[in-house]
């Protein structure tokens, strides 16, 4: 038995007796069913793959007010009924189209029977007010007015917003927003989150700023453009996803069903020798994706929303939660069917081990439509790409460290659990300026870390230089072998937005659980 595994089997059992204690047989019986879940193909049955690849509906938020319901749902899985959570009854959520230089309004109505809101993942837009302000709490029965608004040079890719839910209740209320509906959590001490629970049940969706294609030759602006939006679902023997309990997290570990645009293996086509634009989105609670398509590779134009200086290849990506990825896929030349699937992966000794899953067909037919623009040569050069941060005069260097407690359910940065109240620093950073940030990790399974408000650049990884100086906001910080740290150094430019900016691991079960913090951000 691994550690993993072990630590897991300490948790359930802990819980079971916990249940036998305090609940009903009928309680105990669901601990049981959690201890033995029902296999992938289980889970699978009633769910019919092969369909062609249907695609989240579009949602113009710089058009008109767009409303987002979060309810319980009983929703449709390539033909099975299942019970999950939504926003606008749909698995996955409606993708969110915004336009650089433009605001968007969303309402959010909580027909939950818990406390949520939402986090608008990769946006560089203020963290204060009604803006991407994760200390927004909206209780059930509440709604609340997001007004987002998007700098006209915002980078131009692919993003995603979810529940970022610090707790199943609002413990207080500290003023009142500009909708009569601000909560804003403060003055309570760490208690589990609750962003496990809501992303993995279903509320997440991708989100899409602007128009990647703007920055490809005229030959390749129009070519079709598809949202692969990735999560997966573990579903139980009475048909509900499974959710954590108190004390208790998801067993990330456990078998489950690997979802496309909320499908079952769905089918996607190509013509010979088309060329077409993926927004990859990991848009789950917990897991990984290492993506491979068999046969061929991808030409990247961006990660994480954020254009690379050049168009780069890759035979693989790896999307931990919240990772995205902008790519260009090429047909081949003659008619064949190939397979996009996540490989086999260990995110490190005291983590999770996920086979190999195939996720989407991918069908190349049909005669080769006329003018098909070639693809773009790997090194040709993009439009987009934010400022090299390499040689920057540096005015605050910090260190994070993540670890966790030995049973894998508590989760610290520099030996302390999230508050509300207190910021990881006590020295704010200022606008105007670049801090290098050294991030540890002491832990013996990886952690992606992610910043809210800011894309990051990457410098080094366990000491290996980036060369390419591309930006991002989620960045997987290698486990420790041997007692030796992992380590990711970063640096970022605080250029504009002051407030409260958030970083935490994305894994949703560890950022619940205390491995979450923020920085002041205050005026030159």
């Amino acid at each position: 038995m691994s550690p993993s595994d072990l630590r897991r089997r300490v948790r359930i059992t802990l819980a079971a007796l916990a249940a036998a204690v305090l609940v009903t047989t009928g309680a105990i019986a669901a601990v049981a069913t959690a201890q033995n879940p029902p296999s992938t193909a289980q889970q699978e049955q009633g769910m019919t793959p092969g369909a062609p690849l249907a695609e989240p509906a579009v949602a113009d938020a710089d058009q008109a007010e767009l409303t987002l319901d979060a309810t319980k749902a009983r929703v449709s899985v390539s033909g099975k009924e299942i019970w999950g959570q939504a926003y606008n009854g749909s698995l996955v959520a409606p993708t969110l189209h915004l336009e650089p230089g433009k605001t968007a309004t969303i309402t959010l109505h909580n027909r939950l029977p818990v406390a949520t809101n939402l986090h608008f993942h990769g946006l560089h837009t203020s963290p204060e007010g009604n803006s991407d302000n994760p200390f927004v709490c909206v209780p059930p029965g509440a709604s609340y007015t997001y007004r987002l608004a998007i700098p006209s040079d915002h980078q131009q890719g692919t993003f995603w917003y979810h529940s970022h839910a610090m707790g199943t209740s609002c413990p207080a209320t500290s003023g009142t927003g500009s909708d009569g509906h601000t909560h804003s959590m403060s003055s309570a001490p760490f208690t589990p989150g609750d962003v496990e629970n809501q992303i993995f049940a279903g509320l997440s969706g991708a989100m899409v700023v602007g128009d990647s294609r703007s920055s490809l030759p005229d030959s390749l602006r129009d070519i079709p453009v598809h949202t692969i939006a990735l999560k997966d679902a573990q579903v139980d023997s009475a048909g509900k996803i499974v959710q954590g309990t108190a004390g208790a997290s998801i067993d990330s570990n456990a078998p489950t069903v690997r979802l496309v645009d909320g499908q079952l293996r769905p089918a996607l086509s190509m013509r010979p020798g088309e060329t077409q634009l993926w927004r990859l989105a990991n848009i789950g609670a917990d897991i990984f994706y290492r993506l491979q398509l068999d046969g061929h590779t991808f030409t990247v134009l961006a990660e994480d929303g954020n254009e690379y200086p050049q168009a780069t290849g890759a035979a693989e990506l790896l999307l931990p939660p919240g990772k995205r990825f902008d790519v260009l896929v090429t047909a081949p030349a003659t008619p064949t069917s190939t397979w996009l699937r996540t490989l086999s992966y260990s995110n490190g000794p005291q983590g999770d081990v996920y086979p190999d899953t195939p996720l989407m067909n991918v069908d190349v037919s049909g005669p080769a439509p006329s003018g098909v623009p070639s693809s773009l040569p790997v090194g040709t050069p993009l439009r987009g790409a934010a400022p090299d941060l390499s040689g920057a005069p540096v005015a605050q260097r910090r260190t994070l460290a993540l670890s966790e407690d030995s049973s894998g359910t508590a989760f610290y940065i520099n030996g302390r659990r999230f508050s509300m109240d207190q910021p990881t620093f006590d020295l704010a950073a200022k606008l105007g300026t670049v801090e290098e940030w050294t991030i540890l990790n002491t832990a013996g399974e990886d952690h992606p870390f992610h910043m809210h408000t800011n894309a990051f650049q990457v410098l080094s990884v366990n000491g290996v230089p980036l060369v390419a100086p591309q930006r991002q906001d989620t960045v997987v910080i290698p486990h420790a072998v041997n007692g030796t740290p992992g380590k990711v150094v970063i640096r970022q430019a605080f250029t504009d937005y002051p407030g409260n900016w958030m970083f935490h691991c994305h894994i949703a079960a560890h950022e619940d659980n205390g491995m979450m913090g923020y920085i002041r951000v205050a005026g030159a």
